[in-house]
């Protein structure tokens, strides 16, 4: 057959002829309208056709080396650089080893998008290879909202993309985290988009206090002396924080992942409570509070081991966007329930309370714990509270990095040894606890945040899953400081606390800087303290990935033994009675 060229072409010109938009076409630029920029994953034959439409999109694609370090490094890239992110994977075994990260950013309180590959209809059941279906996996729950995932779905037609797009849109939109699952067979992958997608979704007020409620709330706050309990959920209302204890004197106690949104330096903050926290018990009873304030945390075990001295006489008012965390905690302590945006409340609630009487001057509320400026010792291994001291003069004072801390005995050190003074500083993950959510997490705050992203790990986790091959691809500012001594160090430390005999929790050492060399990345390791403060400005000037390999004091024990008094009451005990 002969083709005609029209008259108004050069014969050299080919006509350029437009590319047929696909699902994966659409669905990745709905995700780039909403706001998503980066994309973490591994590829595999499922998800292939998705993948090849991504590297012809306008976001930033990133190939992990694991499907659970992909979902970590998604999950603190929202965190890191404050917008939605996207987690891609392949059928089988590449969705089961996305789900643990996927859960932990659930626990958390991510917005994360993740999209797998799928099997075809017309080969399940078959035994086709890394099939997906409901008959290889439990269809409630993994396509289906519930405890997994906020949202989820495996599309079976091109006809379902504007119904998908539509929910996408209003999770995103929503306050709160939205995590979902999009499920797409490869047929679904490649075919025609269908028309117009729906108008986005532009937004979702918060629920905010009436100016009623908001009066009743301050009048019981001002009955009598109260505390203040800072949560996660309040790190977007740090300054409304500060005002409302500097206005009324109350002192002020954190979680954990609070860290840094309430000044830790400030003469009103009293402690951290939970795990790897300071006992803040004396404060409180010194200042005996009739009531505790608490905003946005879900008061978990890590948080407070739901210690009955931190529980008031005239019992909580508690703040939260969800209205199942009030009351859930402390069943048996008297809860003023309160459904808001934790800023929102804060502002209505502040011009309604009294100052505190003129002339009453804020005096330090908390019992100081002296911090000694120990001498290095000359050998041996370095010692872990020097460690987190050089850490607070180089990275936290001296850097804004990001700090990320690894289950274990780092996140107890870091919860328990460093201070923060502004908020969105700090990471950690404890209700959910996953060992390599740092190590690998730290890959994807360090790209989606302009400047540094330091992880304190364990050697364990460390050799559990690290991404230092990633993260030297894509020549991620990313440091981790390990904590090495040989083995599983909060494990072996718990179990003989319990009484128990640990039960193979040493292995063979490492060297974690040959490990980062041979990866393309670089390192030291330090096996003195006087090493260990010049080793962290290193890393900190270097500028692409780097490991500090620290040798550490095994028998030092780490800040955690509330924990392990609550897994006793719990029956975890070796010990005869």
């Amino acid at each position: 057959m002969r083709t005609t060229v029209a008259a108004s072409l050069p014969r050299s010109t080919p006509r350029a002829v437009p590319r047929q938009q696909s699902i994966s076409d659409a669905l990745i630029g709905l995700l780039a309208d909403l706001g998503v920029e980066r994309a973490f994953g591994v590829i595999g034959g499922a998800i292939a056709p998705f993948f090849d439409a991504l590297g012809k999109s306008r976001l930033k694609v990133h190939h992990l080396r694991h499907e659970s370090g992909a979902a970590f490094a998604a999950v603190e890239a929202y965190f890191a650089g404050g917008r939605p992110t996207l987690a891609v994977c392949t059928s089988g075994p590449g969705l089961t080893n996305a789900l643990t990260g996927m859960m932990s950013g659930r626990w958390d309180g991510a917005k994360v998008v993740l999209i797998s590959g799928a099997t075809a209809t017309a080969l399940r059941g078959r035994g086709p290879a890394q099939e997906t279906s409901a008959q290889t996996m439990p269809y409630s729950g993994l396509f289906t909202a519930g405890p997994l995932f906020d949202y989820a779905v495996m599309v079976e037609s091109p006809a379902e993309l504007p119904q998908v797009a539509f929910r996408l849109a209003s999770g995103l939109a929503r306050p709160g985290r939205f995590v979902a699952h999009v499920s797409l067979p490869i047929g679904v992958q490649t075919a025609p988009a269908p028309g117009p997608l729906p108008a986005l979704v532009d937004g979702f007020t918060a629920p905010g206090i009436s100016p009623e409620d908001a009066g009743r709330i301050a009048r019981l706050l001002s009955e009598g002396p109260f505390a203040i309990w800072v949560g996660f959920g309040a790190r977007h209302a740090s300054a409304e924080v500060r005002a409302l204890a500097e206005k009324t004197g109350a002192p002020v106690m954190c979680t954990p992942r609070a860290k840094g949104i309430f000044p830790e330096g400030h003469p009103q903050f009293i402690g951290v409570t939970g795990l790897g926290g300071h006992g803040v018990d004396a404060a409180l009873a010194r200042s005996k509070p009739a009531r505790i304030l608490v905003l946005g945390t879900r008061l978990t075990e890590s948080t407070c081991f739901w210690q009955e001295s931190l529980a008031p006489p005239q019992g909580f008012v508690h703040v939260d966007l969800d209205p199942d965390v009030p009351g859930a905690a402390f069943q048996t302590v008297r809860t003023l329930a309160v459904q808001a945006d934790v800023a929102k409340f804060l502002r209505a609630l502040l011009p309604r309370l009294p100052a505190r009487a003129a002339g009453r001057a804020s005096r330090t509320l908390r019992l100081q714990e002296p911090r000694m400026a120990r001498e290095p010792r000359p050998d041996g291994p370095v010692r872990p509270d020097v460690l987190l001291e050089a850490m607070q003069k180089v990275v936290v004072e001296g850097s804004d990095a990001v700090v990320l801390a690894e289950s274990g005995n780092a996140f107890a050190w870091a919860i328990h040894a460093l201070r923060f003074q502004e908020p969105h500083r700090f990471r950690v993950n404890l209700a959910f606890g996953a060992m390599g959510q740092a190590v690998t997490g730290v890959v994807g705050a360090a790209l989606a945040r302009p400047g540094k992203a330091v992880a304190l790990v364990g050697d364990g986790a460390m050799l559990m899953n690290c991404e230092l091959s990633a993260a030297a691809q894509y020549r991620a500012p990313a440091v981790w400081v390990v904590l090495n001594d040989g083995r599983y160090g909060m494990v072996a430390q718990g179990m003989a606390a319990q009484g128990f005999t640990p039960c193979e929790t040493d292995f063979p050492p490492v060297d974690f800087v040959a490990v980062a060399r041979a990866m393309g990345a670089d390192g030291l390791r330090v096996e003195r303290e006087a090493e260990v403060e010049p080793a962290l400005a290193l890393a900190m000037a270097a500028r692409g990935p780097f490991v500090v390999d620290v040798q550490v004091d095994r028998a030092i024990p780490g800040p955690w033994m509330k924990r392990i008094q609550n897994l006793i009451l719990q029956g975890a005990s070796g010990k005869k009675a």
